[in-house]
């Protein structure tokens, strides 16, 4: 059986990483037409914003001691250059999409430290 490239279309052994043809690695696959279901319940949306990298680690921390994965997409970049934020816009913090309403609903409850959330 032979796998073909996604990019030229040739056929490629195996156990090949690179097309043989174009360099890409990039194949089609014969994944289940499932899989793309469970794709989207993995992809992460924007769940909150807040002004300040310190309010978003709370805010994931929060997620984290309920279960809920979550992710602060451009936190290295705001931790290098965080003295011109407002060049940069708001910080966002992100969770899969299956745990979104169980995050947001944790969220909502109140906290004495939680910090001033833009939506």
């Amino acid at each position: 059986m032979m796998k073909e490239c996604l990019y030229c279309g040739r056929e490629n052994a195996d156990d090949a990483v690179y097309c043989c043809e174009c360099g890409k690695d990039e194949f089609k696959t014969n994944a289940p037409a499932d899989a793309a279901a469970s794709d989207l319940n993995e992809e992460m949306v924007t769940l909150v914003s807040v002004q300040k990298l310190v309010d978003a680690d709370l805010i994931l921390s929060r997620l984290e001691a309920s279960g809920i994965e979550g992710f602060i997409p451009d936190e290295f970049l705001l931790q290098t250059i965080g003295f011109n934020l407002n060049t940069y816009g708001y910080v966002r913090v992100q969770v899969r999409r299956k745990d979104f309403e169980k995050a947001k609903e944790l969220l909502s409850t109140p906290n004495e430290n939680s910090p001033s959330i833009i939506r």
